[in-house]
């Protein structure tokens, strides 16, 4: 179909319903507004970088009420914790807007957008993923014995950063932890920064920060990082309004597809340890990488890199697929133990939801 707002260029209405009901799922599961995959599969499917960006932040903000609302029916949103990351989430976006408008009249926007994205998802990505790989081992040898797979505590830097005492020292009872309020402060802006820049709500970067940095559990970092991308990004996509940034329409398309998705990973997480959440979300953010760096390659090269243009494709859709057959196939694990049916030795440290 074609958008009035995009003029002679056609996008393919299957893969961009199936990008919201994809993105969605994988959003519902891991807590993340999704965004991570959005702006980068947007690009890829012909949109303009500085309009992939806030149709997607457009579709996140849509699709983050949705799952913050299922995940604050559980019990796993700390307000408290969100207000004060909304605070400075919504200055730090501020500042994205403006950088990418400045990279966007420079006639960078897709090299700019796409190097960015490319850093940060390879970083967090790759430590989330490593975090997740000791951990179920961890858990493998535990039950392997025939022990009880303990909570997981506060990650060393967590801890290290709690016993920082840099007044004032605030206390969020959600997440049961005390921490310097600046330390909070300063990573609800960072995210808000990078958020603003890329087109994402940041959850993808404020979930591992809420349990690597801050020692925030996993399942109420999810519901927190939902509750306070409503608001902060909602700031951003009404600053990407004012600067012609969004499809309103592509964005509803998307969101229609995404809120059946988002119920859907919701409700994998009720079957799961955290760990699961963090295994799933870490592989998907290097795909996502992985696409995103063929892109700039075509961008960079030209016609002279065709292969790369359908490698992107391949792999940032391809990826999004295999995070939802992961999921799906989670959930189907689950049920089967939970009726007491025999499951694979290696889906054992994932079942459960003690782990949060």
């Amino acid at each position: 179909m074609v958008f009035p707002e995009l003029p002679g260029v056609e996008i393919n209405l299957y893969l961009l319903v199936f990008t919201g009901l994809g993105a969605g799922i994988v959003s519902g599961f891991a807590g993340v507004g999704g965004g991570f995959f959005m702006t980068p599969a947007l690009i890829v499917l012909g949109f303009p970088a500085n309009i992939a960006v806030g149709t997607s932040l457009a579709w996140v903000v849509g699709n983050c009420v949705v799952g913050a609302f299922r995940h604050g029916k559980q019990g796993n949103v700390d307000i408290k914790l969100g207000l004060v990351m909304i605070s400075a989430a919504m200055a730090g976006m501020e500042i994205g807007v403006r950088i990418l408008n400045w990279i966007t009249r420079m006639g960078l926007a897709d090299e700019g957008v796409l190097s960015i994205a490319i850093v940060v998802l390879l970083i967090v990505g790759t430590y989330t993923l490593m975090e997740s790989v000791r951990r179920k081992r961890q858990l493998d040898r535990i039950l392997k014995q025939g022990g009880i797979a303990p909570p997981m505590g506060a990650p060393p830097l967590a801890q290290r950063l709690q016993r920082i005492k840099l007044p004032p020292m605030v206390h969020f009872s959600g997440a049961r932890i005390t921490i310097s309020i600046w330390i909070v402060a300063s990573i609800g802006l960072l995210t808000g920064i990078l958020a603003g820049v890329m087109g994402v709500g940041g959850g993808f970067i404020m979930v591992p920060s809420l349990v690597y940095l801050v020692g925030v559990p996993s399942f109420v970092a999810v519901g927190t990082d939902l509750f306070q991308i409503i608001f902060s990004a909602g700031y951003g996509v009404v600053r990407h309004s004012m600067s012609g940034n969004v499809i309103i329409f592509a964005s509803f398309i998307m969101l229609v597809a995404s809120s059946i998705g988002v119920q859907f990973g919701v409700l994998t997480t009720r079957y799961v340890r955290a760990v699961s959440v963090r295994y799933i979300l870490g592989i998907c953010i290097l795909l996502s990488a992985g696409g995103s760096a063929l892109k700039l390659y075509e961008v960079l090269l030209g016609e002279r890199a065709v292969w790369a243009g359908t490698g992107s494709l391949i792999i940032t859709f391809g990826g999004l697929g295999l995070g939802v057959v992961m999921i799906v196939a989670l959930l189907v694990i689950a049920v089967r133990h939970r009726n007491g049916g025999n499951i694979p030795s290696w889906a054992r440290s994932l079942m459960s939801d003690t782990d949060n």
